[in-house]
């Protein structure tokens, strides 16, 4: 392995996706002329071997170079170096702002060094704590599927995923209120893999498409990554403006509308029925596809269960995306999508091109834990646990939410949303609370462009009650005292902003 490839470091813990890291620093390597035009990169697999990483990843990020222009795919050589250095060097300019925002934040995260320990109280993380994970109903259904299937448990599957799970997954579905079949199902190594093969299968290089504001930064990555077009769109409390939405529609024609309408990342803010159903109108009137990333509707805490827009889908115009990460064990890398017909085939073949299929052996465990009913009280208890977070955090907010600072009062979901007073960066407060051995994230990193730095997200996911005391009581306490140097003047007290 070359001594460059040593250099290369990645931590889960990051805010950032494995892949953005693989790709920054390979890029920045290539343009400090440690690596020559015409020089072949590693293999896929080599390099996901030396990196322990999965190779789905090191796919990604050798994409975002060939995107860039740096490298060049060669079918059946490998991935080459593809321009002069020599020539470019501090020269290349970033496509676009948002990777430059995405890229500064990174660094400046990256500065510091971070790791998540066992102490660390962490409120950037949207993923269960471990404590949460149902390991020991896991490690039966596990056991269960290589008792019974032996050898024929490691073998691939169907690229769509394997059979009797579709079926499963299907039957959930329905209870969510989605009509549909085993046969539109595709099973995914998770949302983003979803996301990254409905832009492989959808999209070519000037394809439009448009995204909320603030919005998700896998998912940009992914449009980036085939060269799509991007444009992002205001939210009011009830979802996005549905009337900059229609007008948007009309300028770009866009092939694809990405939206996350229960819970929000990172708003936390859910779409009404009304609003849901006007979407739908609008993909008829103006011939677009719906990408619906359903992130954890299961945590409706208030009132009836979360709708979504597939529910309604009558014109085959969503494609909806579910991931288990988030209420089961993120690891696993498991989802699946609901594929309208006449694309499917499409985003079949950008499966079998990425992965060839997800692994089967986890596939046939999940199944067997769907059967005894391991799903279902699963979800009862993350439920139950996610609502005392969810509760504690908001009455911390209710009495001692600072001065000049305001909070979206989301009605479910894992995230809170907070702007902080003028003059005060997130990036700012994160360092200063870095130092107290608490991490959360900049709201920087889920803008297009033009972010607004007073803003932050904060998770309840990976912390438990006592951590969220603490936690809070210390973010408040340094948001105080930067009130109280001088450096603003706020002028009304904290402030929970419920959402309809």
């Amino acid at each position: 392995m070359k001594s460059w490839i040593n250099h290369i470091k990645v931590d889960e813990h990051y805010t950032s996706h494995l892949y953005m890291q693989i790709y920054q620093q390979i890029k920045e390597i290539i343009l400090s002329k440690e690596l020559k035009n015409n020089e072949r990169l590693p293999a896929v697999r080599k390099l996901a071997t030396s990196l322990h990483v999965n190779t789905v990843t090191v796919v990604k990020a050798y994409d975002l170079l060939e995107r860039d222009g740096l490298v060049i795919k060669r079918i059946g050589s490998g991935t080459y170096v593809n321009y002069d250095a020599e020539e470019l060097i501090g020269a290349v300019p970033m496509d676009d702002e948002w990777e430059q925002s995405q890229i500064r934040q990174l660094n400046q995260l990256s500065e510091r060094n971070i790791t998540v320990t066992s102490d660390t109280i962490n409120f950037a993380s949207a993923n269960p704590s471990p404590d949460l994970f149902p390991v020991e109903d896991f490690k039966k259904a596990l056991l269960e599927v290589l008792e019974r299937d032996h050898g024929f448990a490691f073998g691939y599957q169907d690229s769509r995923g394997y059979g009797p799970l579709r079926n499963r997954v299907a039957e959930l579905a329905k209870k969510n209120g989605i009509h549909t079949t085993s046969e539109d199902i595709q099973i995914i190594s998770g949302a983003q893999q979803g996301i990254d093969l409905v832009a492989k299968g959808l999209l070519q290089p000037g394809d439009n498409v448009l995204i909320e504001r603030p919005s998700y930064s896998g998912a940009m990555a992914a449009f980036y990554s085939r060269g799509a077009r991007l444009r992002d769109i205001g939210m009011e409390k009830d979802g996005i403006n549905l009337t900059s939405l229609e007008k948007a529609i009309k300028e770009t024609r866009p092939k694809l509308v990405y939206l996350m309408p229960n819970f929000q990342n990172p708003t936390g803010i859910s779409y009404t029925p009304e609003k849901m159903k006007k979407i739908i109108e609008l993909s008829e009137t103006y011939d677009f596809m719906v990408l619906e990333d359903d992130y954890v509707n299961e945590l409706a805490f208030f009132g009836e269960p979360s709708h979504s827009i597939k529910s309604f889908d009558t014109h085959q115009r969503v494609i909806y995306i579910k991931s288990f990460s988030k209420m089961f064990m993120p690891g696993l890398r498991l989802g699946y999508i609901i594929v309208p017909k006449k694309i499917f085939n499409a985003l079949v073949l950008a499966k079998q091109a990425t992965d060839i299929s997800t692994s089967g052996l986890l596939q046939r465990a999940l199944e067997r834990y769907f059967y005894h009913g391991m799903w279902e009280r699963n979800i009862k208890q993350l439920t139950e646990e996610y609502y005392k977070r969810f509760c504690h955090m908001k009455s911390i907010m209710e009495k001692e939410l600072p001065y000049g600072v305001t909070c979206l009062l989301p009605r479910g979901g894992l995230n809170f949303w907070l702007k902080l007073p003028d003059g005060m960066e997130a990036s700012e407060l994160y360092s200063r609370a870095l130092d107290k051995n608490i991490v959360f994230a900049p709201g920087s990193l889920f803008y297009l462009n033009h972010p607004v730095r007073e803003r932050l997200r904060i998770s309840i996911a990976a912390v438990n009650e006592k951590q969220i005391e603490t936690g809070m009581h210390e973010m408040i306490r340094l948001i105080e005292q930067f009130n109280s140097s001088g450096n603003i003047k706020p002028i009304n007290r904290g402030q929970l902003e419920p959402i309809l």
